[in-house]
């Protein structure tokens, strides 16, 4: 199979270079690798000029959605293998998807995992949002029903078959491609395909990433389950969409549980007993994320273990925060375009 590599960037001078390098560096080379430079304002432009790739310039920013799909349009290899260019992959990951894709037929996405290790090690937030991603992801190895678009492996005839990214989302498109894929194709994580990322390292704009995500995610994929079959840009796959994945019922009882605790926290001041009720959602929290926090423990120790504990807390309050008013709005759009049909007065004989 040809590999076509692409990279979406915008303004990332900083990790590009060692993207690009670890792509050259792969045991099985790629075909061609094309940087799609979604209008950015640093040296990202002169950074990828010192490799021997295809760059596409954007004039203006239009962002991961278009650039993905601009250079899927480019490429001309068999296999289409996206990868951020804030992640450094490691030597055979080309190869593991190669391989992922020729054992099973029926897969049509193979994603890979990010390395328990950051890019670079910036502070405890961004060893945080490593641990858990990589957590997750490793978890997740085999058949799974999400995609994620960081570092992944698709067929260029399923990806044309899908339409490609809906170029309306800047958040969550990863997952919403996903909900278009025809049932006939399996998803894939494989533990073989691994890259180091430079994530976010401050805590509000990891927060304020979370909550973008989440509002866009309730509008595109949750609120797709109203509605089906599910159609996407350009048909999608002719309205045999893939039946939204299922629900993740620790990460809902995290939410829940976590939004709960504020709400009813003010009822500590009417009386003393009344606070079992917020600890007992406490605990409903610890208990939904007990498998990530015991690996928390094991891989930082204790001290880490409070920090990631408090930190997943304001993640899932973030997230129910963002869900509802996501899945709100939808609800709002709906009873509007309900509203504003014609109504059809039949005439009377």
């Amino acid at each position: 199979m040809r590999v076509s590599v692409v990279v979406p960037n915008y303004n990332k001078e900083r990790t590009l270079r060692d993207c690009l390098s670890a792509v050259y560096a792969q045991t099985a080379p790629p075909a061609e690798v094309i940087v799609v430079d979604d209008a950015s304002t640093d040296r990202s432009r002169r950074i990828a000029a010192e490799f021997p790739c295809t760059v596409l310039a954007f004039p203006v920013n239009r962002g991961v959605s278009a650039a993905r799909n601009a250079g899927a349009a480019r490429a001309t290899g068999d296999v289409l293998f996206f990868v951020d260019s804030d992640i450094a992959l490691a030597p055979g990951a080309l190869a593991a998807a190669v391989r992922t894709l020729d054992a099973y037929p029926d897969c049509g996405v193979v994603q890979g995992i990010y390395d328990l290790r950051p890019l670079y090690d910036d502070g405890p937030v961004e060893a945080y949002k490593t641990l858990f991603e990589h957590f997750w992801r490793r978890r997740a190895t085999g058949v799974t029903a999400t995609t994620m678009f960081a570092l992944t492996a698709v067929p260029k005839a399923v990806f044309e078959l899908v339409g490609g990214f809906d170029e309306r989302l800047r958040d969550a498109e990863d997952v919403e491609f996903g909900t278009r894929l025809p049932q006939r194709y399996e998803i894939r994580v494989s533990d073989e395909m691994v890259g180091r990322h430079d994530d976010v390292d401050r805590l509000r704009p990891y927060l304020s990433e979370l909550f973008r995500r989440a509002v866009t995610y309730a509008g595109a994929v949750v609120a797709a389950r109203w509605d089906r079959p599910a159609a996407g840009p350009g048909g999608g796959a002719g309205g045999e969409g893939r039946t939204p994945h299922r629900v993740d019922l620790g990460s809902v009882l995290g939410m829940v549980s976590s939004g709960l605790t504020v709400g009813t926290a003010p009822l500590i001041l009417l009386s003393p007993w009344l606070a079992a009720l917020p600890v007992a959602l406490v605990a409903a929290f610890v208990v939904s994320d007990r498998e990530l926090l015991a690996f928390a423990l094991r891989h930082r120790g204790p001290r880490f273990l409070l920090f990631a504990a408090g930190l997943r807390w304001l993640t899932h309050l973030t997230e129910f925060v963002g869900m509802g008013l996501g899945v709100s709005a939808a609800l709002l759009r709906r009873v509007r375009a309900r509203g504003s049909r014609p109504v059809t007065v039949e005439s009377r004989r």
